[in-house]
């Protein structure tokens, strides 16, 4: 029987998911800049809620793969700096827009830093810790429904930023308590961005002192 090839690897199912996502993640932008918000919304909603089918497919068909992991994270990473870059513009204030730019950058720069650490150490993904990981970090990515919960929360925060500059008055009823209810989430989910951005870096010194160490031995 023949091997599974590099193409066979694009057509995995997930992947295919992973596609869709980043179709509906452009539909989204293009929604957004023509200032059709219920169009932004539904698609960007749709597509980050697919995050988690992808994901359930690959474990359930047994096809995980790197290229799809990666894909997944470039997909998180792209849609929310471009949906928070829209929101430095949308409100119009000095103050948010230095936020939203940290907001982006924390985000990036933390999820970069803790795949390169995992995949050094030998991790196979950047999701899999060890029993020495920080206790936060442990139970955010060991618990897939806590994963789920804050980057959903997260999400749903900036969306619902969106939003709310386009929804009604009488709507605005609604979307404030659900605005409110959501920043905590993403309040702790970025301070979560904090920590593995902090023990990523750990881990890379930790691996650059232990080179430098053993390599003195040998002088």
């Amino acid at each position: 029987m023949a091997g599974v090839t590099h193409t066979d690897v694009f057509w995995f199912v997930p992947n295919l998911i992973g596609y869709s996502r980043v179709a509906l993640a452009a539909i989204a932008v293009y929604s957004m800049y023509s200032e059709c918000p219920l169009a932004t919304f539904f698609s960007y909603a749709v597509s980050e809620l697919l995050d988690v089918a992808d994901g359930h497919y690959a474990r359930k068909l047994n096809q995980c793969s790197k290229f799809g992991e990666v894909l997944d994270m470039v997909t998180d990473r792209c849609t929310t700096t471009v949906l928070l870059t829209y929101l430095a513009q949308l409100y119009e204030s000095r103050a948010l827009a230095l936020a939203f730019c940290f907001l982006i950058a924390l985000d990036i720069s933390s999820h970069y830093m803790q795949m390169y650490s995992q995949l050094i150490t030998g991790k196979t993904n950047h999701k899999q810790v060890d029993a020495n990981a920080h206790w936060v970090l442990k139970a955010y990515y060991t618990d897939r429904r806590v994963l789920f919960a804050f980057c959903f929360g997260n999400e749903a925060f900036f969306l619902l930023l969106y939003l709310n500059c386009y929804l009604p008055t009488y709507a605005l009823f609604l979307s404030y308590p659900l605005t409110a209810a959501a920043f905590p989430i993403s309040a702790i989910k970025n301070i979560i961005n904090v920590i593995q951005l902090y023990e990523s870096a750990a881990d890379l010194a930790r691996i650059d002192a232990a080179a430098i160490n053993g390599s003195s031995k040998k002088a």
